[in-house]
């Protein structure tokens, strides 16, 4: 049930922080740079919901960005969705896509990311697009799944988020997401859709990000596979990047 930049923040977090480590950048002649990231969480939550049965992951991604609005990546975390002996042990994403600017304070995103699950035999794996526009500090954005985890069949994930600076350099963001399916055998209880929303305060120390964020859902347990999951909580973590 996995999600960048670092994961595509936009489309996808909903609240995940994360204990860096090491990396590496380089830029190359013709605008080509790449960076990495490593890092950790305490709870790896994708749309409002726990992928790590509510204990830590570590997490790292690589990016490529080819100076003219052209991007590419790949990111992994570990995840744990309590099947038992037959476990997914990670999801490993790849995306790419464009972005630019239409004026000063209009941006917007557009890409392709592809979810990959490892070490469990079900076929959890799935495809999105993705767009989204920005103006200044609000971003409005939609995902959409041909056929979404598990094979759940078709959904559709519209989005809002607002980010603005605190004093002392702190960010300050919120996000909510409507999740709707197409058909109704994702939840447990046969519900067509759900909403997260997360709130999140960040501040940057050179290369190392640290972050917490309150992120639920208003799904209930019944709806959420009689887990916790979905319940709101604290998510805290740090994330290096060079």
């Amino acid at each position: 049930m996995g999600t960048t930049t670092k994961k595509i923040a936009t489309v996808l977090t909903g609240g995940a922080l994360a204990l860096g480590m090491t990396v590496a950048t380089y830029a190359a002649d013709g605008g080509l740079s790449a960076s990495a990231n490593l890092g950790a969480v305490t709870d790896y939550k994708f749309r409002g919901i726990s992928q790590s049965d509510g204990g830590p992951a570590v997490q790292g991604g690589v990016d490529l960005d080819f100076g003219n609005g052209f991007y590419l990546g790949t990111w992994a975390s570990q995840v744990d969705f309590a099947y038992g002996a037959d476990e997914t042990d990670f999801e490993h994403d790849i995306y790419g896509g464009y972005a630019g600017e239409l004026s000063d304070s209009v941006s917007f995103d557009v890409g392709y990311i592809f979810y990959a699950y490892h070490g469990s035999d079900w076929d959890e794996d799935y495809q999105e697009v993705y767009g989204s526009v920005s103006f200044s500090d609000l971003t409005l954005g939609l995902a959409y799944s041909d056929d979404y985890w598990a094979a759940t069949g078709e959904f559709y994930y519209p989005y809002a988020e607002y980010s603005f600076a605190l004093p002392a350099d702190v960010s300050l963001g919120f996000h909510v997401g409507a999740n709707m399916f197409d058909e109704v055998s994702f939840m447990s209880d046969g519900s067509d859709s759900y909403i997260d929303y997360s709130v999140s305060v960040g501040k940057d120390f050179g290369g190392l990000s640290l972050s917490a964020s309150l992120v639920g859902t208003d799904a209930s347990e019944e709806e959420c596979w009689n887990t916790d999951w979905c319940e709101p909580s604290v998510v805290a973590g740090a994330t290096y990047t060079w």
